[in-house]
């Protein structure tokens, strides 16, 4: 009996947000299941070859794609998308299972406490609308990947 389209639309969702870098339990969140499902739902997917066999194609297919196409992904990630609730998870002390990608740096001072400091958003856009559009070749990609290093020492700054 074969799977209904909206449930293979979800684990093709999942598996791209997989594929991408995500935890499994926000690839669901983000395929679309209930949040009280996700852990259990995470789990049964990546219980499935058919699953690990389409995350790791997608991500065969990520490593061949072109530099700026994956730097264009990341600063769109930085800059868009909500603060996962892990990363918020930190600022309460709380035990954190993934979901740090908008966190820059995690300090535990000595008088106690934790201190987050998360990448800077305005940063991430200014560098995105610095990207080359695809059409400038190589020596867009370089020209681009030279701004973008010339600004690390700001990142997060602000």
């Amino acid at each position: 009996m074969g799977q209904d389209p909206l449930e293979r639309e979800r684990e093709e969702v999942f598996c791209l947000y997989c594929a991408r870098g995500y935890d499994p339990e926000t690839a669901a969140d983000r395929a679309g299941w209930p949040p009280q499902e996700l852990p259990r739902r995470a789990a049964a997917l990546l219980g499935l070859g058919r699953v690990r066999r389409r995350i790791r194609q997608l991500r065969e297919e990520l490593v061949a794609a072109p530099a700026i196409q994956l730097a264009r992904a990341g600063l769109e990630r930085l800059a868009l998308e909500e603060v996962d609730g892990e990363a918020l998870r930190l600022l309460d002390g709380q035990e954190v299972h993934g979901g740090l990608f908008h966190v820059a740096e995690v300090r535990r001072p000595k008088g106690g406490g934790v201190e987050v400091r998360f990448h800077d958003r305005l940063r991430a856009l200014e560098l995105l609308a610095g990207l080359p559009d695809g059409r400038d070749g190589p020596a867009g990609l370089l020209e681009a990947l030279n701004r973008s290093a010339g600004g690390l020492g700001e990142v997060g700054d602000g």
